[in-house]
């Protein structure tokens, strides 16, 4: 069977299976029956655009436009869309307890999952609205005094870095906040100045695994292996890696670690992650108690994450993301970013070559950001352009910051460059 009969039975599928759940009662597992297309049990290759077409089809984006914005948010494929629109309908219908019931399963399941797509238990995972929720539990759930140090990268959000500087207001500790000097090569040109700013009263390094503005990707293994050897906690901030990069946490070594699932996940707005290891659970405290809290409990989620009442469609929709990914195959979608923004890094630099990168040349120093200056060209002015010209949403981040996704193709950047190349004369 060819992609395009496969992507045509994937729809049909799906649009029957959307139709047929709304006359359950209890409609998500129904909904959800219909989001495994067949075409994705094929083994796709990196440069394969024909299979990348087929991926790209499965999103809502019109032919007009081209979304590059995965840092700051993504399409979601269609089935997702449906599936919380199904959800939603189920709820507005019957709100009752018996019908609410199938949303805690639905949440359970989606901790599972996220624990097993993070390589942590399900203990230690909670899902919050966002990583700016997830970093500011963080933020207010941990206890330093006067005296403590806590060393932040200057390139942390300000969710990771303005938060912790007023609660040292409060709190009277120190924040040391470092920067990477230019010209670095190696990965210890990365990790030297934050070895150099540890004291006997550093009790925190917190640092964005990938940066949003520069596209910069600290070495997070090793940064977490530095503090772990001198006794210090870790934070790390995976905004930009989770959903991108195949990640294990075990194997980073972090202590805390949040995210969104609104960016390269694709997932659904207004869920959060946040993961503490279980032996640290006892050191937060929760900023919001909800109902069905008790002090002993022993998950993240229960203990941090219980916020009232939530979007339950969006959660249950959780899953259903999460199979996507490991159906095309975690390590495959990270391959194929990476992909994309070397041909992209190529083809500005051959076609554009006044163009500076902010971004690191070298893919062992940066994921699927690329950021970018044009002499005489002011980013906001570029920004604004691309898109009323073009079609093309990316984002203005001082620079030009343009990140692709798997719904992206080969085509797509070329159109991007060429449009580049005609507001840059």
């Amino acid at each position: 069977m060819n992609l395009s009969s496969k992507r045509r039975g994937f729809l049909k599928r799906l649009m029957a299976g959307s139709v047929a759940a709304l006359t359950q009662p209890l409609l998500v597992e129904s909904a959800e029956a219909a989001t495994h297309p067949g075409f994705l049990s094929d083994s796709p290759q990196v440069v394969d655009e024909a299979y990348w077409q087929t991926i790209k089809e499965q999103f809502a984006v019109p032919a007009n436009l081209m979304m590059v914005n995965a840092a700051n948010l993504c399409p979601r494929p269609q089935f997702i869309t449906d599936l919380i629109r199904v959800t939603a309908t189920s709820l507005e219908k019957d709100v009752s307890f018996q019908n609410r019931s199938q949303f805690e399963a639905r949440r359970q399941l989606a901790l599972e999952k996220l624990a097993q797509f993070i390589g942590v238990s399900s203990a230690e995972v909670g899902i919050t609205r966002n990583t700016t929720e997830s970093n500011n539990m963080l933020v207010n759930g941990l206890d330093f005094k006067a005296g403590d140090e806590i060393i932040i990268w200057d390139q942390n959000h300000p969710t990771n870095g303005l938060a912790w500087e007023q609660k040292a207001k409060r709190q009277g500790f120190t924040v040391k906040k470092v920067s990477i000097p230019a010209g670095f090569t190696t990965t210890q040109d990365l990790i030297a100045p934050f070895q150099q700013a540890i004291t006997p009263k550093t009790r925190l390094i917190t640092f964005s695994h990938i940066s949003n503005s520069t596209g910069l990707m600290l070495p997070a293994k090793e940064l977490c292996q530095l503090a772990s050897s001198r006794g210090i906690l870790t934070l790390v901030d995976g905004a930009q890696s989770f959903g991108f990069m195949e990640l294990d946490l075990k194997t980073m070594g972090c202590d805390f670690y949040t995210a969104s699932t609104h960016k390269w996940l694709m997932g659904p707005l207004e869920n959060g992650i946040l993961f503490s290891k279980k032996e640290h659970l006892a050191k937060l405290w929760p900023s919001v108690i909800g109902v069905g809290w008790h002090d002993d409990t022993q998950t993240v989620d229960k203990k941090i994450c219980l916020l009232g009442q939530r979007n339950d469609p969006t959660t249950s929709a959780l899953p259903a993301i999460l199979d996507f990914h490991e159906k095309i195959g975690r390590k495959t979608i990270e391959d194929r970013v990476r992909h994309l923004t070397l041909y992209l890094k190529e083809s500005i630099q051959k076609q554009i070559p006044q163009a500076s990168f902010i971004t690191p040349l070298s893919a062992q120093m940066s994921g699927g950001i690329v950021t970018v200056s044009i002499p005489g060209k002011p980013s906001a002015d570029l920004f604004q352009k691309l898109y009323s010209d073009y079609g093309i949403a990316c984002a203005s981040v001082g620079n030009l910051r343009i990140s692709p996704h798997i719904y992206n193709t080969h085509s797509d950047l070329d159109k991007l460059v060429k449009a580049l190349v005609t507001l840059s004369s």
